[in-house]
């Protein structure tokens, strides 16, 4: 076997300080013919110092992530962004981390060239806020071991029953209150079943006040799913989960008392206290017509019919090729779809929303003159980089200090007699 000259291999330039399960499928995917650099630094010019082919995240959010991607897109080196789970309204709209609490609205737009998509109703919507070039349909790596295991057997019907929650309760403390009623609810009415056993694996911050045992180890797909293969069906707060437990085939409800809209639909919903007994029963005994529409939904919302890391690694390689010559003088973009898995993916009919209707308690995002905003960002930049420079100084200063300290107590040590009492 050949192994490629260094001349032609793919410099694959990664901003993760985490999330390493996003993109070590596609690292092995590519083997020899790439060399991934794991970055957890976020400087743009150290980063192209290393004149990397492209540039690839998991999210895009931070500001130090969003200069490298601009700084990418600068000297022409495209970049891609990994969706690193389903689309979830409270996140979206009603996390403070995002445009609710004044930072920047997620995916709004998309800062890097692409992202690639996990399913074709995350692209659509994704598209509508304005990325209609951007998006690509790709599948998640993360979840391509579960694939393999699609095909075992599952018992019908079933006794037990996994309730579990996404890695956060709610963004809020209102939020976190209204998913502990829905969890006590359902603690609530299993208790009157018999013979079913109850299998939990939530938030660890709701364990004591649901006082279970829990199965969290951690957040892993493989971990995960190994919980999942020994139970017959799930309950589970909207996450990333639904998706993994409909691969494996395991009828899956979501557990949502919060009333907003759900971007990913379910077979089964709970979101009042009236619905889990008819709920329950139905996921233990599913009727066929609802395990039938959980699979369209399934596929609607995760591209699962083969791995994603392949697919992913391809639309790299064509990025790659797409962006080499391009012209540095002007704005550049890459071509749409540059991938065929985009059935059922039109172009928005209707403009995107503007950032002033969707998130109208930010003032900053009324503003349409271009030149006020230029003259803010500017302003903003500078007293970042002030601050930084700051921090830098005060952390550098404190070890020094800390360093000094440590030194005269040893000094102290030796020159004092250790008394015996």
């Amino acid at each position: 076997m050949t192994t490629p000259d260094d001349s032609s291999r793919l410099r694959v330039w990664c901003l993760l300080r985490d999330q390493f399960a996003h993109v070590r499928p596609v690292e092995e995917q590519l083997g020899a013919r790439a060399d991934f650099v794991y970055d957890a630094e976020w400087e743009p010019e150290r980063m192209l110092a290393h004149h990397p082919d492209v540039v690839v995240c998991v999210n895009d959010f931070q500001h130090d992530v969003a200069r490298c991607l601009d700084a990418a897109r600068c000297a022409g080196v495209p970049s891609l962004v990994l969706q690193d789970g389903i689309l979830e309204w409270r996140c979206q709209y009603e996390n403070p981390l995002f445009g609710a609490g004044g930072g920047a609205p997620q995916h709004q737009p998309v800062l890097a060239n692409k992202i690639a998509c996990i399913g074709r109703q995350s692209a659509r919507q994704i598209a509508a806020w304005g990325n209609a070039d951007a998006v690509e349909v790709t599948g998640m790596p993360r979840l391509d071991a579960l694939l393999c295991r699609m095909g075992r057997p599952v018992r019908r019907p079933g006794t037990r029953l996994l309730v579990m929650t996404a890695k956060k309760a709610g963004f809020t403390p209102e939020q976190c209150a209204v998913t502990l009623r829905s969890l006590q609810d359902l603690q609530a009415h299993l208790a009157t079943l018999e013979g079913v056993e109850v299998v939990w694996r939530v938030n660890r911050d709701l364990v004591e006040a649901l006082g279970v045992s829990n199965r969290l180890h951690d957040f892993a797909s493989a971990e995960l799913a190994d919980v999942i293969e020994q139970v017959d069906a799930v309950v589970t707060t909207p996450s990333t989960a639904m998706l993994e437990a409909m691969l494996l085939h395991r009828p899956v409800a979501a557990l949502d008392y919060h009333n907003v809209p759900r971007f990913v639909p379910t077979a089964w919903t709970i979101s009042a206290r009236e619905h889990i007994p008819s709920v329950v029963a139905e996921l233990l005994a599913p009727p066929a017509r609802k395990m039938a529409f959980q699979r369209n939904c399934l596929s609607e919302c995760l591209e699962c019919d083969a791995p994603a890391a392949p697919r992913v690694s391809a639309l790299i390689a064509h990025m790659v090729e797409a962006a080499r010559g391009a012209d540095l003088t002007r704005p550049w973009s890459l071509p749409p779809r540059l991938l065929r898995a985009h059935d059922g993916i039109r172009e928005p009919v209707a403009p995107p929303p503007s950032l002033a209707e969707l998130y109208p308690e930010q003032p900053v995002f009324a503003e349409e003159d271009a030149r006020t905003l230029q003259v803010r960002l500017a302003r903003l930049q500078k007293e970042n980089d002030r601050l930084k420079r700051q921090l830098q100084r005060r952390s550098v200063t404190h070890r020094l200090y800390a360093l000094g300290r440590s030194l005269r107590e040893r000094m102290s040590a030796r020159r004092t007699p250790h008394v015996l009492r």
